[in-house]
């Protein structure tokens, strides 16, 4: 089994992207799905960390965390946001291997695709043969993120700016997957990528 990353930038078309794969019969990993389900599970023990990071406005009523706040406030402050990065990532790490070796058991998959926005920023690129890379214009991208998540243009821009450059992610890739021009181009050139893995380890 073949291990793959995918990377991109804030609403670039990863999850797209990822389906497409899925659909080829890759096994697929979401890094953003591990941390939440980390983060967010009930009785969670890092509540208190996240709770001493961020303060107490991150919970709801009931003491719970509140998505909403919590994603706001982690994209408010860098220092905080890597701080929690600091606590989360070695357990997400931990969860995304011991996936990994299970999936790699079933001797079912050619290929595990890990999607990952932080794939470079968290150092872990090493861990995988191929990067792809998902990117789309800047506007496409502002514009996507204003209408999926909801954002004014202000804080669609500074989520954006909270992660590598375009040009650094790039330079990482062994695909690049260029989301601008809609889903049937991007599922096209996605398909091609899947070719073009195989060939790569003479799979077909």
């Amino acid at each position: 089994m073949h291990r793959i990353g995918l990377t991109g930038g804030f609403c670039s078309g990863k999850s797209f992207v990822l389906r497409v794969l899925e659909e080829q019969g890759c096994r697929t990993l979401r890094a953003d799905d591990l941390a939440k389900t980390i983060v967010f599970a009930p009785g969670s023990p890092l509540l208190q960390e996240v709770v001493g990071i961020f303060g107490p406005g991150v919970l709801d009523e009931g003491g719970s965390l509140d998505r909403e706040k919590f994603s706001q406030a982690l994209f408010e402050d860098h220092g905080k946001r890597q701080a929690l990065n600091a606590i989360v990532h070695p357990l997400v790490g931990e969860e995304r291997r011991r996936l990994i070796r299970e999936a790699e058991s079933t001797g079912i998959y050619d290929f595990l695709v890990y999607e990952s926005a932080l794939l470079l920023e968290s150092g872990i690129q090493g861990d995988f043969e191929r990067i792809i890379v998902v990117y789309s214009s800047s506007a496409v991208q502002l514009r996507r993120a204003m209408e999926r998540d909801g954002l004014t243009r202000a804080e669609a821009q500074k989520r954006i700016r909270s992660q590598f450059p375009l040009r650094e992610k790039l330079k990482a890739a062994h695909y690049a997957i260029d989301t601008s021009l809609g889903t049937e181009s991007t599922r096209a050139r996605t398909l091609e990528v899947f070719h073009l893995l195989q060939k790569d380890f003479h799979l077909s």
